[in-house]
C-alpha cells in the first residue's frame, strides 16, 4: 500500500507546470495532497490555504513553481497548515545564481509545538522570556529545577534570558535556558539573513522575542523524546523543495545564504507567527532534562 502510494504520487511529480498558472497548478495537486497527507487532514483546507497565501504575498506567483508546489507537498507530508496558526509561512528569496525567485519553506514556533504534541510523547511545550525585575532561578542536581515568577507590579526590566521547556508522557521533564548575551552571539553566527557588510536584518531584527523562542525549542528538541515528523520539520526549516516525490521530504535542501540577493530582496514586516531558519548548534545554552523513565 505505502508502495503503491509512492508510486502514485511519484508518477505525477514530473506533470508540465504551466508557469503562468500558478493558482491552477496547486488546485490540480489537490489529489496528490490528499495521498501524502496524515490521516485527518484535509488536502482541500491546504488547497485553500495556499491561494490565500497567494493574494497576501502575490510575489509567490514570480517564484519557481516547483518550489511553491514542493513546499506545499512537505506541509502535506507533515500535516501544517502555510500561512494559519502559526503552523508555516512559503518566503520568496531571490536566488542570485540562477537569477529569479524562489520559495522557501519556514516552519513556525506554533508548527513546531503542534508536531511535538501530536508524537504522543509531549505533553506540554512551551517558551518564554526572562526580565530583570522577575524572580527567576535555575537549580541543576539530581532535581533540575526552574522557577520562573514574573514581576506583575511595574516594569518588569529588560530581557535577560529565554528558556523553553518540555513536559513528558512519561512524567519526565526537559528544559533549556540561553541568556540574552548567547541569543546574540547566536544570531550574529546563524542568522542567514545579513547584508554584504555581515549586518543582519529580517525575522533576527524584527522579530528577535520569536526567533528567541523557536530557538530555545529547536536547541531543547535534541533532549527530548524523538518524534520523526517534529525532526523532519526542523530539517525542512528554510529549506527549498523541487522534487515532489514522497521521499524527497528525507532530503531538502537549504538556502545557501550567498545567493541571496540582499539589494533586491524584500524585508518585509513579519507576522506574528513568523521566523526564520535558525539551525540548530552543537553546543550554547543550558539545559536541563528528567526522562521520568
Amino acid at each position: 500500500m505505502a508502495r503503491n502510494l509512492a508510486d502514485r504520487i511519484e508518477a505525477t511529480q514530473n506533470t508540465p507546470v504551466k508557469k503562468d498558472d500558478l493558482r491552477s497548478n496547486i488546485e490540480k495537486m489537490e489529489q496528490q495532497f490528499a495521498m501524502a497527507m496524515p490521516r485527518g487532514m484535509e488536502a482541500a483546507q491546504l488547497v485553500r490555504d495556499a491561494i490565500t497565501c497567494l493574494k497576501q504575498n502575490p510575489k509567490l506567483a514570480q517564484c519557481e513553481q516547483m518550489s511553491v508546489l514542493g513546499s506545499l507537498m512537505t506541509c502535506a507530508q507533515l500535516g501544517l497548515r502555510p500561512g494559519v496558526l502559526g503552523h508555516a509561512w512559503l518566503l520568496p528569496f531571490w536566488d542570485g545564481k540562477s537569477r529569479g525567485y524562489k520559495a522557501q519553506l519556514v516552519v513556525g514556533y506554533q508548527g513546531l509545538v503542534e508536531l511535538a504534541h501530536r508524537s504522543g510523547k509531549v505533553s506540554s511545550l512551551i517558551a518564554r522570556t526572562v526580565y530583570s525585575n522577575d524572580v527567576f532561578d535555575v537549580d541543576y542536581g539530581l532535581e533540575d529545577r526552574l522557577v520562573h515568577k514574573p514581576n506583575l507590579k511595574g516594569s518588569r526590566g529588560e530581557i535577560v534570558a529565554f528558556y523553553a521547556i518540555a513536559k513528558f508522557t512519561t512524567g519526565g521533564h526537559a528544559f533549556l535556558v540561553m541568556t540574552y548575551d548567547e541569543m546574540i552571539e547566536y544570531r550574529q553566527e546563524n542568522a542567514t539573513a545579513k547584508t554584504k557588510e555581515g549586518k543582519v536584518f529580517g525575522p533576527w531584527i524584527d522579530n528577535f522575542e520569536g526567533m528567541a523562542h523557536k530557538t530555545c525549542v529547536r536547541q531543547l528538541a535534541k533532549w527530548m523524546p524523538k518524534s520523526t515528523d517534529l525532526a523532519r520539520a526542523i530539517e525542512h526549516d528554510e529549506a527549498v523543495r523541487i522534487d515532489l516525490s514522497p521521499d524527497a521530504i528525507d532530503h531538502p535542501i537549504h538556502v545557501d545564504p550567498a545567493v541571496i540577493d540582499v539589494e533586491t530582496t524584500d524585508v518585509q514586516d513579519a507576522p506574528t507567527d513568523y521566523y526564520e531558519d535558525v539551525p540548530p548548534a552543537e553546543d550554547g545554552g543550558m539545559f536541563a532534562t528528567d526522562t521520568g523513565e
